[in-house]
């Protein structure tokens, strides 16, 4: 179903962020000198270069292949833009270590910046001429400094929120205009949508969670984090502020409430999410999801029979809080322009394109297309972002949390979330257990790490 195509390659985009070793770029680090980075602006006339762009498959191969690159090509004219899409599973590591690098990655922000520049395989942005001009242009809660520098562009953000079926709300009994305000009430709603009889033939349940990804990377964690820092009024993370110790373990962080939690609301959820067998939200068949993002509404324009439209089919929520009048957070992410380490003019082509990306027009034209949140501080009171469907996730970006930018975040992750496997889905561990088995394998990652 091209649906399920749409969320899939979104996530395989979100796979490939995460399990991309650091490998061998093209040139040694320290090739280009900070010098000849800091140098004049080049003339669009005379830069001369061919450069790779890699980016995700789907609605931004094509928008970057049709809008952007002709553009560019055109102011300038000695430069080629080679696009190519993130290819699948872990074929973008073997070219990393074949030293085939792509020029410019437009990879995911938090913690993958930080694991290439952390072996020295990215370019410092603060190095380039007009570097402090454009970071001033950017809201500086998308802005993360990495051993000292800045790896990445933030081009564009997400976040999540809860989404739920107006119609079924209303056939359990539900006010359609009332969603959850608690945990409490959300596994209240789920179960009593969860009990209304058969849809068309098929079962109809209370929530959703996307399980099929469980094992296909520490990425997944940023689809479950929002609700782990509702658990703790977002005052805990995985980490401490250094990295080097988890603080998950802790009785105020709530782990042991979070795994509390899924393991209950998936009493009322498909196993996976299988949208063949109409096993997900956008089959009309679920009640809620919790792990939504803004950058999915292609989704709900190609759910079953006709698009469900927000406000009318679909109602947008703040995740619950574990008491009425907390505050709502959710996880920040989003698009993060990187350049590896390459010749002059090929870093001086990167850096221009990677510009070219955030002037105004081109990123609010791109927000609108590919379904994102705006990081430019100039766009961001833009019409656009004011309607009903937008609103609630622009309004959202106040109260989020950035993926910890930390190396070891991914096998962390990835722990964290067998250990989640085991205690909600397969049920073959406590809650307890599984923060301290979760905790003692974090900690001898971190050990080996050292």
């Amino acid at each position: 179903m091209k649906k399920m195509k749409t969320l899939a390659a979104l996530g395989m985009a979100l796979v490939l962020a995460a399990g991309v070793l650091a490998g061998c770029s093209t040139v040694s680090p320290g090739q280009v000198s900070k010098a000849d980075r800091e140098e004049a602006e080049v003339d669009p006339k005379k830069l001369e270069a061919d450069i790779s762009v890699v980016v995700p498959r789907g609605d931004y191969l094509d928008f970057m292949k049709k809008e952007v690159v002709p553009q560019f090509e055109k102011a300038y004219p000695k430069v080629t833009v080679k696009v190519e899409p993130e290819p699948d599973g872990g074929q973008l590591d073997a070219r990393i270590a074949a030293g085939d690098a792509p020029n410019l990655w437009v990879g995911v922000f938090g913690y993958l910046p930080a694991k290439y520049a952390k072996v020295g395989k990215l370019v410092d942005m603060d190095d380039l001429p007009g570097s402090k001009e454009l970071f001033n242009r950017i809201d500086e809660n998308f802005i993360h400094r990495d051993y000292g520098g800045l790896y990445y562009v933030p081009w564009n953000a997400t976040t999540q929120m809860l989404i739920y079926n107006k119609d079924l709300f209303k056939k359990a009994g539900l006010d359609p205009n009332k969603p959850p305000k608690t945990f409490d009430e959300y596994l209240e709603y789920a179960k009593k949508i969860d009990a209304l009889p058969a849809q068309d033939g098929k079962e109809v349940y209370g929530n959703t969670f996307w399980n099929n990804q469980l094992s296909s990377g520490g990425w997944y964690w940023t689809m479950l984090a929002q609700i782990y820092y509702n658990m703790n009024d977002g005052k805990y993370q995985l980490f401490n502020k250094y990295g080097t110790d988890i603080v998950f373990d802790k009785e105020q962080a709530n782990m042991d409430e979070f795994f509390r939690f899924a393991r209950e609301a998936q009493k009322y959820a498909p196993k996976t999410m299988d949208p063949e067998k109409q096993q997900d939200f956008f089959s009309r068949n679920t009640g809620m999801w919790i792990q939504y993002g803004y950058g999915w509404k292609t989704n709900l324009e190609q759910a079953k029979g006709k698009p469900m439209k927000i406000g009318k089919d679909v109602g947008v929520a703040p995740l619950p809080t574990m008491k009425k009048g907390q505050t709502s957070w959710s996880t920040l992410d989003g698009r993060a322009l990187m350049i590896f380490k390459g010749d002059k003019a090929e870093e001086q082509a990167s850096w221009e394109f990677t510009k070219f990306l955030m002037k105004d027009d081109i990123n609010l034209k791109a927000c609108k297309e590919l379904g994102q949140l705006p990081t430019l501080k100039s766009i961001k009171d833009d019409p656009y972002f004011k309607r009903p469907e937008t609103k609630p996730f622009v309004d959202q970006l106040e109260h989020t949390l950035p993926n910890e930018a930390f190396a070891v975040l991914d096998p962390v992750s990835n722990e964290l979330l067998q250990t989640y496997q085991q205690v909600v889905v397969d049920r073959s561990l406590t809650p307890e257990e599984g923060v301290k088995q979760a905790a003692e394998k974090a900690r001898k990652i971190l050990r080996k790490e050292k």
